[in-house]
């Protein structure tokens, strides 16, 4: 019931044009990163479908990961050309974030593999 109290009063402080500060996004997130969460996995008692501990869950896990890295790696690349095109400005900060996101998966990868060899 707080999730739906929350997402509504941010939507409205939108819709008349109040400014949705940082509390109101985070918030919103956390309940909507939550909200799924529990839809993915449902609780223990139901049975039905991987859980996350379980090898299946695990193979979800790494694939969502993974999937979900290269999503935003993409809406960042979106938000600076529209950053560039529509303000005329180069966003230093998303620009260096960017570049970060294109070697955190083959560092990743390298530290990972040591640990095997």
């Amino acid at each position: 019931m707080a999730s739906v109290i929350i997402i509504g009063f941010t939507i409205y402080k939108w819709i008349i044009g109040d400014t949705v500060s940082f509390n109101e996004i985070m918030s919103c997130s956390i309940v909507l990163s939550s909200l799924l969460s529990a839809i993915t996995w449902g609780s223990r008692e139901e049975g039905d479908g991987p859980s996350q501990e379980d090898e299946l869950g695990q193979h979800i896990t790494y694939k969502s990961a993974k999937i979900s890295y290269f999503v935003l790696m993409a809406l960042l690349l979106l938000a600076l050309v529209a950053d560039k095109w529509i303000f005329g400005r180069e966003n230093m900060t998303l620009l260096l974030v960017f570049a970060i996101s294109m070697i955190v998966l083959p560092l990743t990868e390298w530290i990972v593999s040591k640990q095997y060899r």
